[in-house]
């Protein structure tokens, strides 16, 4: 799910990306809806939409627009559109005799409306993610990697990190483990820790899942629980 690898900028929780594009002139439309839980509120993703589009065998264009949903105790609840993203993957290195690749990922997000900031559904300013993302495939097991940093117009710029591995559990289904870290500036870091699977009901259809939270200092931003449930077709 592309779109997801970057929904620590742009939506509910961040993800590791992998090093995949669609293909050339191939579509890929993720649906699907997030969530997580703090201490203080739910916040919710809900539909989280992108769709990607491969211009040739190496690059990948994408487009996001989520909408938002907050609940807090004692408020009504907030909703309203998230930050619009585009971004571009090209995988730069591709050796697929030794199963290795290494791509950049840049992923430009701004707010298409004031208020949502004013409300709290989206980070105030424009945002730049540029990370670089690192593959290895061996059989029916894969492992990724991923670093870069977001330099925020507004508020402390991050660095995140992660790592994916990935396993055949079944010949339609894929096992995922997954961790996230992300640390912004004069501030503490934090560590997602998730589980989930990609079941391919059909040749164009895909179901993704996921379930994790935050490890580390508490605190009212950490993630007692952080949800994924999507659908993917492939055109």
């Amino acid at each position: 799910m592309a779109l997801a690898a970057l929904a620590g900028a742009f939506g509910c929780a961040h993800a590791t990306e992998d090093t995949d594009t669609p293909g050339d002139g191939r579509w890929e439309i993720n649906l699907g809806v997030s969530a997580q839980r703090t201490s203080t509120r739910w916040e919710y993703a809900a539909p989280d939409t992108d769709f990607n589009y491969g211009l040739g065998e190496r690059v990948q264009l994408v487009l996001a627009i989520p909408h938002m949903l907050l609940r807090e105790p004692g408020v009504d609840a907030v909703s309203g559109l998230g930050s619009a993203t585009v971004a571009l993957k090209w995988r730069m290195i591709d050796q697929e005799a030794a199963g290795v690749a290494l791509a950049l990922f840049p992923a430009y997000s701004w707010n298409l409306s004031r208020s949502a900031a004013r409300r709290g559904l989206v980070e105030p300013g424009s945002s730049l993610l540029l990370p670089l993302v690192a593959g290895v495939r061996y059989g029916a097991t894969g492992l990724f990697a991923e670093a870069g940093r977001n330099f925020m117009q507004q508020g402390p710029h991050e660095w995140l990190a992660g790592v994916k591995a990935t396993r055949q559990c079944l010949p339609t289904l894929e096992c995922r483990i997954e961790l996230q870290h992300s640390v912004a500036e004069r501030q503490g870091g934090r560590t997602l820790a998730s589980l989930g699977f990609k079941w391919s009901v059909a040749q164009d259809l895909i179901v993704q899942a996921s379930a994790g939270r935050d490890f580390g200092p508490s605190g009212d931003d950490r993630r007692q629980l952080a949800l994924k449930f999507g659908i993917q077709l492939l055109r």
